[in-house]
């Protein structure tokens, strides 16, 4: 069972707020005078505060794109869905609440049977992929179980959200002998990085991480500034710091990582993004050469800290982290192998935990593999 640790009784949560930042005010020269800026129409920011902020706060700017270009794209579907939930579950009860995500699995559910749906495409490559590795998956099942996941998250989040950490903390399991070993390799070598993938419930297993050891999740935000603002409410609910990415000065992400670092912290990074740019690094996963950012193991590499990989398994509300194995080296290459197998061989294990099933890059690249 999870070792569990008081949570400190002096943190008080403070509300996500805000103050709007005119995108066209310009910068002045050492003289004084401004410099006009021109930004593209339909573009916004605004300045995000928030106690769960390793930063205390953060600028996110929305682009037009990123509202979605279609007007039924997954993009648009959770630019409406997220804060019109967390609006839901502020005012009514959380059985109220989840009313719209199960009539959207429902709808999910049904659209099983249209050939072209993409989720099920996902499916039908991966298990494909899997039956190769001596998995026997059906594709209807994982599909379903997918959906079962993310709705069990979403369960998960509205009861933290309304009851607090204590109600959804035996639903997160951590073995001990893992947190232990985390925590001794961070203390040895000053750090500790956790290289974990896009699993539907990544974000609130974090909770139970941060009650075994001093955790920083580092992540991208959400390209919208509502769903930013949701993200922030329930990290602050979890009481987990976040380092958020998106749009970042790279300079500064790294210092902010260093400096994390020499407090010993474990930072946790979603590392399965792919990648075209030149500064990519090339690794093996399904049989394919693919594109893989390096920023974050860069400077674990460069610092030759850990790197452990994690996966989190889902089976509905119910949540499993599974720790593989550490490897401490100087080369970038082979640390992200390394941990990219690791996801490769529990994905094709467990796809539906996976939430990467739904995205368009990682859907090409299985039909391909597949």
């Amino acid at each position: 069972m999870t070792k569990k640790t008081p949570v400190n009784s002096s943190y008080r949560r403070k509300p996500v707020s805000s103050s709007s930042k005119p995108l066209d005010s310009g910068i002045r020269r050492n003289d004084g005078k401004r410099i006009n800026q021109s930004f593209p129409e339909g573009t916004r920011s605004e300045t995000l505060y928030s106690s769960a902020l390793l930063l205390g706060k953060i600028t996110v700017t929305e682009h037009e794109r990123s509202r979605g270009r279609q007007l039924f794209s997954g993009t648009r579907l959770k630019l409406l869905l997220f804060p019109f939930l967390h609006w839901l579950l502020k005012y009514t009860s959380v059985a109220i609440a989840l009313i719209p995500m199960r009539i959207l699995v429902w709808i999910m559910r049904v659209l099983y049977f249209w050939p072209g749906n993409p989720l099920r495409v996902s499916c039908e490559a991966v298990c494909l992929i899997a039956r190769r590795e001596g998995h026997q998956h059906d594709p209807g099942k994982v599909y379903r179980q997918f959906l079962g996941n993310s709705f069990g998250v979403l369960e998960n989040y509205f009861l933290l959200h309304r009851h607090g950490i204590g109600r959804i903390s035996e639903r997160i399991l951590l073995q001990e002998r893992d947190a232990r070993m985390i925590r001794d390799l961070a203390e040895k070598h000053g750090g500790a990085m956790l290289a974990v993938p896009h699993n539907i419930a990544s974000a609130i297993s974090a909770l139970q991480l941060n009650r075994s050891f001093p955790l920083l999740v580092v992540a991208r935000n959400p390209p919208t500034i509502s769903r930013t603002k949701v993200t922030l409410d329930f990290f602050e609910h979890m009481r987990v710091p976040v380092l958020m990415v998106r749009d970042g000065n790279p300079f500064e992400l790294s210092r902010n990582l260093f400096t994390a670092f020499k407090t010993g912290m474990v930072i946790a990074a979603t590392l399965d993004n792919t990648e075209n740019s030149d500064t990519r690094v090339d690794a093996t996963m399904f049989g394919q050469q693919v594109g893989m950012t390096r920023w974050a193991v860069k400077i674990a590499t460069r610092k030759t800290l850990p790197v452990i990989p994690c996966y989190f398994s889902s089976k509905g509300n119910q949540h499993r982290i599974i720790v593989g194995e550490p490897i401490i080296t100087d080369s970038i290459e082979s640390a992200v192998q390394h941990y990219i197998s690791f996801f490769e061989h529990n994905i094709l294990a467990d796809p539906a935990s996976w939430a990467y099933l739904a995205d368009k890059r990682w859907r090409r690249i299985l039909s391909n593999a597949g």
